[in-house]
């Protein structure tokens, strides 16, 4: 879920791609060249040319080699046109401007290369040390002093990739932020979804809640196009199909679980996408007692499981354990259990969206790490996305994204963050990047 090198360094991963190019299509151009010049035409290699400029120029005094050093050279060129073109530079550039400049390049390349194996050739022949291994050392050598120049010629002039102005894609975190104070998702937001989708606007679900904690108005709603939930444990696209899914191993998970039981607790464990709690603690008495918010209580009936035994779902191999979500009755507690938890786990990592809870993942495992694997699967430019947020576990979020919206209700650390501070997620949050957008 780390950033990877090609995503940190894309010009020098083009620059590598391009010289992996050059290696390739010069092993391409040699052998043929070998093939060509040892095998096919080598009855005529020693039958002379008739004097000519450009002949005298190249260096080529007999048929065989001539045959062979044009064929191999427009096979290796041809090559190395359409590898960069589709996979060094990605380019779309008019196909045919590209092919005439490239023309030109190679043709220069050639005129070069030749004055350059001209000069090879006079020496090798002086020394009377031509053969097979001398000839493709040569080659290999001809072939790749262009390179100095022909790199940023390609790259800036001939290849390139035709800017386009893409539309926006809105990534927004659920509770606080999309949904109601209540945890309603509000008429004017799903119309304003529909306008947003239509207008060819993408939609992100970008959440600590798992996945059928989501509400099935949004789930079912068929205008947004990914959710990423549990912090970015999972990402499933507007088919239900699950493209990215990081559960935590069934050690780690069960220590986990042991040492939060060590303190007084209500935990949720996030498993097979859906919220798992303790049928014995699943009352009002108790989320009053372990101090969840009361506007949370109507969501907690509606979407948790309950069971009887959290601890033999850890034990059971048909449960994948995405994340913890665990409340706390005493802030001490709370403090002491994550620190614990840093100092005896380097494999997890730990955030929080409400002031008594923590949320426990894999490490390396939280929204923006969720927001760049989203960027990758769907081949979203992270310069277009658009990050919307309110509380802490959305700060990884914010330090990756280049755009941040803070909703005026965020916390502070937020609101230091964010480029803009927009309307409360009580004002219809998605109205107003409607009227933006």
């Amino acid at each position: 879920m780390n950033e990877s090198f090609t995503q940190k360094h894309p010009e020098l991963w083009k620059f590598i791609k391009f010289n992996l190019t050059v290696i390739i299509t010069s092993a391409m151009d040699i052998i043929s060249y070998l093939i060509l010049l040892y095998f096919v035409f080598r009855s005529l290699n020693a039958e002379p040319l008739p004097d000519h400029a450009i002949l005298s120029l190249l260096g080529i005094k007999y048929k065989g080699y001539l045959f062979s050093y044009l064929i191999s050279t427009t096979i290796g060129y041809i090559a190395a046109y359409l590898i960069n073109r589709k996979i060094t530079f990605h380019s779309d550039i008019n196909p045919i401007y590209s092919s005439v400049l490239y023309f030109v390049l190679a043709v220069f390349n050639i005129l070069v290369s030749s004055w350059i194996g001209s000069i090879f050739g006079s020496v090798i022949a002086a020394k009377g040390i031509s053969n097979l291994v001398i000839e493709a050392v040569s080659k290999l050598i001809i072939i790749n002093i262009p390179t100095i120049w022909t790199y940023p010629v390609e790259r800036y002039l001939i290849q390139i990739k035709k800017k386009r102005k893409q539309k926006p894609v809105i990534a927004t975190d659920l509770d606080g932020t999309l949904l109601c104070s209540d945890t309603s998702i509000s008429k004017e937001n799903l119309a304003a979804i529909k306008q947003l989708y239509k207008k060819g606007i993408k939609i992100a679900v970008l959440t600590g809640r798992t996945f059928y904690e989501i509400p099935a108005e949004l789930r079912s709603s068929g205008y947004i196009d990914y959710f990423v939930y549990s912090n970015g444990a999972g990402i499933d696209d507007s088919n239900k199909k699950t493209i990215y899914y990081y559960p935590i191993e069934k050690d780690t998970a069960r220590q986990i679980f042991d040492i939060l039981n060590s303190y007084e607790t209500f935990i949720e464990l996030y498993a097979n996408k859906t919220p798992f709690v303790e049928k014995e603690k699943f009352s009002d008495e108790h989320f009053t007692y372990y101090k969840i918010d009361r506007d949370f209580i109507p969501e907690m009936y509606k979407s948790r499981k309950t069971v009887s035994n959290l601890s033999k779902l850890l034990d059971s191999d048909l449960y994948k354990i995405e994340m913890f979500d665990v409340f706390f009755r005493n802030n001490d507690e709370r403090l002491e259990c994550l620190d614990r938890l840093g100092s005896e786990f380097k494999n997890i990592e730990v955030t929080s969206s409400m002031n008594n809870n923590l949320e426990i993942m894999n490490k390396g495992i939280n929204k923006g790490a969720g927001l760049l694997e989203l960027c990758r699967a769907a081949g979203y430019n992270l310069d277009d996305v658009i990050v919307i947020g309110d509380s802490k576990n959305d700060i990884t979020a914010f330090k990756t994204a280049k755009k941040r919206y803070a909703v005026s209700n965020a916390c502070d650390e937020i609101k230091s963050m964010a480029d803009r501070i927009i309307c409360s997620n009580d004002e219809n949050i998605m109205c107003y990047m409607e009227n933006e957008l």
